[in-house]
């Protein structure tokens, strides 16, 4: 399943990966188009008649968008892959035969790399709330190396081998039918981002399946593609803190949900005042600007 929203060349890149490097095993392809403006649908049906779509006439957002093509899968495993990733070589057979061969895998992601073949990231422990206070807050000390999110990132493994995680992904998210049946799907109330983190850690939490990385299956993740301008950019970093601080109610509960929010936005109160004194440049002008527009 793909979740595709004005990425249309992205799709395309995708989408021939697929076909190109599948071979050996039996499966559908399905596109789920959050009202693209891009003539994303017209070329795909041309290019890949074989690919089921389903249209929609507004962006519902990734879970939800997800959740409609899972509904329809016929599959023993429903993998939900990014549009803007290029699967490598056999990614998804040897994916299909490590789950064959592991029964108690709920939940799979594989090596994540970036363009230039580097490690991604793509491994994480539970979200918690300083973990996400320092990711949210970090505006000034940005490039400073902190152990909580070095711990959250799990970045001191080389991520060569195959182990039990708590969280994965959603670039690269291969679900167990069993999981769904068992705990439910995506939770649709969040509109984009944490989705992942919050159906993992209910795999963790409310069924008997295991949450694995498994490092032989490889693609590469390309990254923000649905978000380049600036505007775009705040306007997900504040999606991005909604699903947090829902991540938050729901895990945690709400009174620590709402302690979470009002500090980090007494942080970014502190952080727009030091922007604004220093806004003479025009890097600390950029971040006071977005701050203002995050506080609004």
């Amino acid at each position: 399943i793909i979740v595709n929203y004005n990425t249309r060349q992205l799709l395309m890149d995708c989408l021939d990966s697929v076909l190109k490097t599948t071979k050996g095993i039996s499966y559908e392809v399905i596109v789920v188009d959050n009202a693209s403006v891009d003539d994303s649908l017209p070329v795909l049906r041309k290019r890949f008649p074989e690919v089921k779509i389903i249209a929609n006439k507004d962006n519902s957002g990734f879970a939800k968008a997800n959740n409609q093509g899972i509904a329809i899968a016929q599959g023993k495993y429903v993998l939900l892959l990014n549009s803007d990733t290029i699967v490598l070589q056999d990614c998804l057979k040897k994916t299909f035969e490590y789950a064959e061969r592991n029964p108690k895998a709920g939940v799979i992601g594989c090596k994540v790399l970036n363009k230039d073949g580097s490690l991604q990231h793509s491994c994480y422990h539970h979200p918690n709330f300083l973990s996400e206070l320092i990711f949210f807050t970090k505006g000034i000390i940005k490039d400073i190396w902190d152990p909580v999110t070095h711990w959250k990132y799990m970045k001191g493994w080389d991520h060569n081998d195959t182990r039990k995680v708590d969280s994965l992904s959603g670039c690269f998210f291969w679900v167990s039918r069993q999981v769904f049946d068992a705990i439910g799907m995506l939770d649709d109330k969040i509109f984009m981002y944490f989705e992942d983190a919050e159906f993992c850690r209910r795999v963790y939490k409310k069924s008997p399946y295991e949450i694995l990385y498994y490092h032989e299956a490889q693609i590469i993740h390309l990254g923000g593609a649905s978000s380049t301008t600036n505007e775009l950019k705040v306007s997900t970093l504040r999606a991005c803190f909604k699903a947090s601080v829902y991540y938050m109610e729901c895990c945690y509960g709400s009174w620590l949900a709402r302690g979470f929010e009002l500090l980090c936005r007494g942080i970014w109160q502190v952080e727009k005042s030091v922007f604004w004194v220093l806004r003479s440049k025009e890097q600390c002008q950029r971040k006071f600007m977005a701050l203002e527009a995050l506080l609004k």
